[in-house]
């Protein structure tokens, strides 16, 4: 199976969990969340005035005048908007009869009839009855064309995002709303009407422009309770865009009647005690009350009627599933295709920004779609796909450095991690040829210690001599490769092969350097054994430069990263030639001996002397040897740099 396949399992399970939350409406509320949001940053983009004002009935109006308002003052009032020029005027105040008993309430409502049926403009309102609660008539000498219901629409927390034009009571009659009177009467003057869509009689069209019904899962929503002819609100201009004229200035006559004439008029209160209170996307920390909603969706209707604005539609399911699936695949993707996973945050970050940049581009372009769901799709899917990569490369890189963990060196580590496509093949070091400097190494004095040592002694004196000369090999970017009893295998220029020659000799030199280090280390450490009473020991060094093949052995359980050839085979008859060469008949603490092409590449850094031709055993040729006696002296020139 691909490595890869669990982590794109795991991603389409976060994208089938993610659907699965959108169809349940778990996310219905942080969908909406995000809209009123963008409501917010949307408004105070119109330049033009508001075609709607609004009268609002204070708290210092009903003491002033009493409550309720009476039928007399209402239509004084009334009248007053009527001739200082109101295109419209709505009263979204209930009357469904006289405001109080007596001849004087009987004649202020005789009033009011008259005032509204002599003007056509004036539209009083109705409560359709709902589940929650029973109707309210409209009054009974207002005739049909001059009554708009004023039902609205409320999400949870008595939010109003959307608003009606028509609407069915439980006889199967139509009603319409009080926003779409105002609105039908203010877009007559400029012979803008209502009638069926053309592309769907069952569609209307305001003006040039078609407002589709909303539908059960329009938008964001889930199981929307879609009846009545519904269309979303945009909340373009804030409430302080729209007009407010107090209605004590209105019946002492003391307001400006310019800011009437031509406009539509929605007559209602503001005062605290009058519970009719809604929440606004756009006001969520602060009630408004309804007469100021029906302005929103007046002001919204004339605006669709004179095609200055559009109602946001949205996109059929199946292509907002695919938008979904199709940003949740492309975090699957991502998590593949990234060079790095240091690269995670900040690309799922970006991936985060162009998925609200391209919703706020299409919403300002009429069209709602998804943005959590994609969101949660993008990071969700892409996050468990990018985990699996990360637990995935934890294990290739346990294993990786499970060969090399003695490196001390940051540099190679990174390196081979870095480059772990090209090393690594079925999770083991990929076999390759490379020059290398071979060093072999073997503790004289060790075969007759472990005779008379007591085991824990040995083991301790045989532990600090491979601790010691192992750090020292690895401060030389040096591979140890295997431990033998007393003997040390090393290679240098591994695991990350010498590019070219240059490269080459330099890894030649630090083999040579290090072989130097490791005999004064072990002079140091012959001082502090004899301190102990314990046996010394001297040491012999063979060092080879040429090809060898490096790779992995082992089982699944346990694997080497080793070095073999020729040259491997050429430095470990170098640490042990004998002969005219016996390092048993000297009495020197180190012995090191390299091969032609080695002396060649070291330069003349070292003292070195030429050993002659030799012969060594499964060699068919004899070797020219040198042997390293040190570093080689200053000239007068070095010392006075």
């Amino acid at each position: 199976m691909n490595p890869r396949t669990p982590g794109m399992l795991l991603g389409l399970g976060a994208i089938a969990v993610c659907l699965g939350l959108r169809a349940g409406g778990a996310l219905e509320g942080l969908e909406l969340a995000v809209h009123d949001r963008l409501l917010r940053g949307a408004q105070g983009s119109l330049t033009d005035s508001a075609p709607v004002v609004l009268l609002a009935l204070q708290e210092e109006d009903f003491g002033r005048y009493g409550y309720p308002i009476s039928d007399a003052l209402l239509a004084e009032a009334l009248q007053g908007l009527v001739d200082a020029g109101a295109v419209a005027v709505g009263v979204d105040l209930y009357r469904d009869g006289p405001a109080g008993p007596g001849a004087e309430a009987l004649a202020g409502w005789a009033a009011l009839a008259e005032v509204v049926s002599a003007h056509p403009q004036i539209v009083t309102c109705e409560l359709l009855a709902s589940h929650e609660r029973s109707g309210i008539a409209a009054p009974d000498f207002a005739p049909d064309h001059q009554v708009g219901f004023n039902n609205l629409l409320m999400d949870p927390g008595r939010v109003v995002r959307r608003g009606y034009l028509f609407a069915w009571d439980e006889s199967g009659a139509a009603h319409s709303s009080l926003s779409l009177q105002l609105a039908l009467r203010y877009l007559a003057r400029e012979r803008v009407g209502l009638g069926p869509a053309l592309e769907d009689e069952a569609w209307v069209q305001l003006g040039s422009t078609v407002i589709p019904p909303l539908e059960s899962d329009f938008g964001a929503y889930v199981d929307l309770d879609a009846g009545g002819y519904q269309f979303p609100l945009d909340y373009a201009r804030s409430d302080d865009e729209i007009d407010t004229l107090g209605f004590g200035s209105l019946v002492e006559r003391s307001f400006d009647p310019g800011r009437v004439e031509g406009r539509v008029v929605v007559v209602g209160t503001d005062s605290p005690s009058v519970k009719d209170d809604f929440n606004a996307p756009t006001s969520r920390d602060q009630a408004i009350k309804g007469f100021r909603i029906h302005a929103h969706l007046v002001d919204q209707l004339i605006r669709i009627g004179q095609g200055t604005a559009v109602p946001v539609g949205d996109w059929n399911g199946a292509v907002e599933t695919a938008w979904v699936v199709g940003w949740g695949l492309a975090g699957i993707g991502l998590s593949l295709w990234m060079a790095s996973l240091g690269w995670a945050v900040p690309a799922y970050a970006a991936g985060l920004m162009l998925l609200f940049g391209a919703y706020a581009a299409l919403f300002a372009n009429g069209v709602w779609v998804p943005v959590v769901a994609p969101a949660i799709a993008w990071v969700g899917a892409g996050g468990v796909a990018v985990g699996d990569r990360a637990r995935r490369e934890a294990r290739e890189q346990r294993q990786l450095m499970s060969l090399f963990r003695r490196f001390s060196s940051h540099r190679v580590a990174d390196t081979l991690w870095r480059q772990r496509d090209e090393f690594m093949e079925g999770g083991r070091p990929r076999p390759q040829r490379v020059t290398l400097t071979a060093l072999l190494s073997d503790l004289k004095g060790y075969t007759a210690a472990s005779e008379k040592m007591e085991p824990d002694q040995l083991m301790s004196w045989i532990g600090e001599y491979m601790d010691v000369m192992t750090r020292i090999i690895e401060s030389h970017e040096g591979h140890v490769d295997d431990y033998v009893g007393d003997g040390i295998k090393a290679n240098f220029g591994v695991p990350i092969p010498s590019p070219d020659e240059a490269a080459v000799a330099t890894e030649a030199r630090r083999a040579v350097t290090c072989a130097l280090e490791m005999g004064e280390a072990l002079e140091r450490l012959n001082v502090q054994w004899s301190a102990r009473g314990w046996p010394t020991g001297r040491q012999r060094v063979g060092l080879f430069t040429g090809e060898a093949v490096v790779g992995s052995i082992g089982s699944e359980a346990r694997t080497k990263y080793t070095s073999v050839g020729d040259t491997i085979n050429s430095a470990a008859r170098l640490e042990g030639v004998g002969g005219t060469l016996d390092f048993d008949a000297e009495e020197h603490l180190q012995r090191i001996l390299i091969g032609e092409r080695t002396h060649a590449l070291i330069g003349d850094a070292f003292e070195v002397e030429d050993q002659g031709l030799h012969a060594l055993k499964g060699k068919a040729e004899r070797l020219r040897i040198y042997r390293v006696w040190g570093f080689a002296p200053e000239t007068e020139e070095e010392k006075t740099r």
